[in-house]
């Protein structure tokens, strides 16, 4: 398996954000392998909290409480939507850093003014504060699909930003799943990105993703794909494309009798948007 050794780097790219020093803070993050702390620690007060899957440090025993809470139900939803309940981190428990506002956040990572959240190799960096709900589950599931995948293949980063909107999404819901909220009304006139262009025209950061066209088409597709074929179909296709499958292959196997191959997929998605 190549996932040991392709981890950290894996992990870096899924943060789409910039890492320290780099002059454009819209590039994604360049892939390195990391040795010791990305970024310094918390100051004097720290409290340390670990759950099944995370280790959280946090100024305070109840905020490292709530915010391991707050990962254990992401982790949870996330694997209900994806069918992985087997999977299991690799390198053990995910670390989790909450700084005590966001001035400590930007000047001890480095990252710019509109990032609230940071995955680099396996853990993630932020801040209190009212965001940290869904900003966990953003990062923690592209963290999980990359860790799952267990290397990079940027053609697959439409999958791994729109699965990581939608969970971001359903921030606040039950650890059983919960439902997402309705998909904002497309605009009047509205033309869909091409296939091609979602796949091969990835935006250089998550800065806008809120308003950007590809995010939010991204989200819906997969959004479609496990509402509509289902969570274990997902599951299935995810699991596909781990083994380098082709889109068609993995949409084929996993959507036996739904669609045919990925623009099957896409035009039933898209007469569904009409």
């Amino acid at each position: 398996m190549r996932r040991t050794a392709l981890f950290l780097p894996a992990a870096l790219l899924a943060a789409c954000v910039a890492i320290p020093g780099a002059m454009d803070e819209d590039h994604l993050a360049r892939s390195q392998i990391l040795t010791g702390e990305a970024f310094p620690d918390l100051d004097s007060g720290v409290t340390e909290q670990q759950s099944l899957h995370f280790q959280v440090r946090a100024y305070g025993n109840g905020k490292a409480m709530q915010t391991a809470d707050l990962a254990e139900t992401a982790y949870q939803r996330l694997m209900v939507d994806t069918g992985l309940s087997s999977f299991r981190p690799l390198a053990g428990r995910y670390k989790i850093v909450v700084y005590a506002n966001a001035d400590e956040y930007h000047k001890k990572t480095g990252q710019p003014g509109w990032s609230s959240g940071v995955a680099v190799g396996g853990s993630i960096y932020s801040y209190e504060g009212g965001h940290l709900d869904g900003m966990l589950s953003h990062e923690l599931t592209s963290l999980i699909f990359y860790d799952y995948m267990g290397h990079i293949n940027i053609d697959h980063h439409w999958i791994s930003e729109g699965l990581a909107v939608y969970e971001e999404s359903k921030a606040g819901q039950s650890a059983s799943g919960g439902v997402a909220p309705p998909m904002p009304v497309w605009p009047q006139g509205w033309q869909p990105l091409p296939m091609d262009s979602i796949i091969h025209m990835v935006p250089a950061s998550d800065r806008d993703r809120v308003l950007s066209a590809w995010h939010l088409q991204a989200e819906s597709l997969v959004r479609f794909m496990i509402e509509r074929g289902g969570r274990i179909g997902f599951g299935q296709f995810l699991g596909d494309l781990r083994q380098d499958a082709a889109f068609d292959k993995a949409v084929a196997d996993a959507f036996s009798g739904t669609w045919r191959d990925l623009s099957d997929l896409y035009a039933s998605w898209a007469r569904a948007q009409q």
